[in-house]
């Protein structure tokens, strides 16, 4: 388990200059504590002492541990939420690109390791802590957008004409994350290589299926 550190603030408000790097420091040091020991066994004391502050800090930032679990898995999506919210943003509303979606949900998920693990065990494990949470702030908000986003790709004729968008969406997170939770068991399994080659060849390959699965029959070689 970590240790602690020292080095804390003083008690009080922090100065409005400090207050990003602050907030930046804490989950900083989330990402870490958390990927190297699990969600559980790190309490927001040791997140507080790991960034340099006084534990106070979280509580004022971000109300509770869950709180800066919350705001850590917001600033990870930040770049798919405006993705999706850029695709389903009234007439302006970018053409669904159904494969490109996926390529952004899954660079997403391998740029921040620490997000499928956390996900399996505090959301989707029946006593998942951060379940109603994440339903509430992100599930909640995103899943009905991107059903609507596979939806219009199916009324537009992207996409094949017999698929119901909500268990096309299934599916679409299914391959988008699983992949990330099997390879530590998969890579051995059948000798897969690693590195950043060979998630740019996994993440290819799970768009091209996804595509294929898709696409209207017309289209299919």
């Amino acid at each position: 388990m970590p240790g602690t550190n020292p080095r804390r603030r003083g008690r009080g408000r922090p100065a409005a200059r400090e207050d990003h790097d602050v907030k930046a420091a804490l989950l900083a040091a989330a990402r870490e504590l958390f990927l190297r020991y699990g969600y559980r066994e790190v309490s927001a004391r040791q997140v507080a002492d790991a960034a340099g502050v006084n534990p106070a800090m979280v509580q004022y930032y971000f109300g509770s541990k869950q709180g800066l679990y919350a705001a850590m898995l917001a600033e990870a999506v930040a770049p798919l939420a405006s993705r999706i919210e850029s695709m389903v943003a009234g007439p302006s509303a970018e053409e669904p690109d159904l494969g490109g979606l996926l390529e952004a949900y899954m660079r997403t998920v391998a740029a921040h390791p620490w997000m499928p693990g956390l996900l399996m065990r505090e959301v989707l494990a029946p006593d998942g802590a951060f379940r109603e949470r994440f339903i509430a702030d992100f599930a909640g908000r995103f899943a009905p957008q991107v059903a609507r986003i596979i939806g219009r790709a199916v009324e537009s004729g992207q996409a094949r004409a017999d698929l119901d968008p909500r268990l096309t969406l299934v599916s679409f997170l299914s391959l988008g994350l699983w992949p990330f939770l099997a390879m530590p068991v998969v890579s051995r399994v059948l000798g897969l290589e690693k590195g950043p080659a060979a998630v740019d060849r996994l993440i290819e390959h799970t768009v091209r299926l996804f595509e294929a699965g898709t696409a209207p029959k017309e289209t299919r070689s």
